[in-house]
């Protein structure tokens, strides 16, 4: 009897004991999915708060370049808005931003017009400038303008296979399919242009030295470079003030009738780059801003944006 009744206490022995282990597991397993769904709730919540910190700054542009169309029709790089805003701290991260005038970079879709002989040009010299093959001026030409390029072959061995339709791009990103342009051709030549209507408009007070003499082939652009410095002293406040200012830049031939009809000293479209970190996360966004006539002045046309 004694043996049976000590098998028996080892028998009830044993049960506990596994049920303590299986309680113990199921209470590690609880905690691991509460410890599992709280990292979520703090990851979903720093998310949301880099979204706000993006949307903050978003609004800050707005309202500068609103102020700013109130003062006036010229916009220059020493206006408040051009200022870059670099590593504000917030709540638990930074934030950084800068406003950018798409107006001051050559429009990719000047191109699509095959009329624009002038922008043609100017691009061929623009990538010149840039030490960049030359074969890219037809190569980029093709892909904007209406139809697309005659000899898609090389879009075939794509993968996948791609076939161009051609007409303005709205974003410049569209560019890398073209076979010959190679992403370090993208990088060099991406921040000179922008993306924009094909009537838009050049803005002297923001255009860069190598896209303003790429369109003015007959200046001298010694002196034009030193007509462009002035302007960070005083913005040009029309097209005329530039050509009066810069007529030692011309004194062999004037300024041609087409690219003085592309000029302008205002700008519409805005490229807005910001970028918000908490803790060990960072968060991006591009905004393009157009902006316009007064009463209804600056609007996000569209934004990208992405996170690390």
């Amino acid at each position: 009897m004694s043996i049976r009744a000590g098998s028996q206490r080892g028998f009830v022995l044993l049960n506990a004991l596994l049920l303590v282990a299986a309680f113990a597991a199921a209470a590690v397993y609880v905690l691991a999915r509460a410890e599992q769904a709280r990292l979520r709730q703090v990851e979903h919540q720093g998310a949301g708060q880099l979204r706000l910190y993006l949307d903050g700054f978003e609004s800050l542009a707005l309202t500068l370049l609103r102020r700013d169309q109130q003062g006036g029709a010229v916009d220059a790089l020493t206006d408040v808005w051009a200022a870059t805003i670099k590593e504000v701290t917030v709540d638990r991260g930074q934030l950084s931003g800068q406003i950018s005038d798409l107006q001051g970079r050559f429009n990719v879709n000047w191109l699509a017009n095959s009329e624009d002989l002038s922008a043609e040009a100017g691009f061929t010299r623009l990538l010149a400038q840039l030490g960049l093959p030359s074969r890219l001026a037809s190569e980029i030409t093709t892909f904007v303008r209406p139809g697309g390029p005659d000899d898609s072959a090389g879009y075939g061995r794509m993968i996948p296979p791609i076939h161009p339709q051609g007409g303005p791009v709205l974003l410049l990103e569209q560019l890398l399919v073209i076979p010959a342009l190679q992403p370090r051709h993208y990088a060099r030549l991406a921040p000179f242009l922008a993306a924009l209507p094909s009537d838009s408009l050049l803005n002297l007070n923001t255009v860069s030295p190598e896209v303003l003499t790429s369109l003015l082939p007959g200046a001298n652009s010694g002196s034009l470079e030193q007509v462009l410095l002035s302007r960070g002293q005083t913005p040009f406040i029309s097209v005329e003030d530039f050509i009066l200012r810069s007529s030692a830049a011309f004194s062999l031939e004037p300024l041609p009738e087409e690219e003085e009809l592309r000029f302008a000293v205002g700008s519409a479209w805005f490229h807005v780059d910001i970028a918000a970190q908490l803790e060990d996360r960072t968060l991006t966004r591009q905004t393009i801003i157009y902006r316009r006539a007064l009463p209804y002045g600056p609007h996000v046309s569209y934004r990208l944006g992405g996170g690390t």
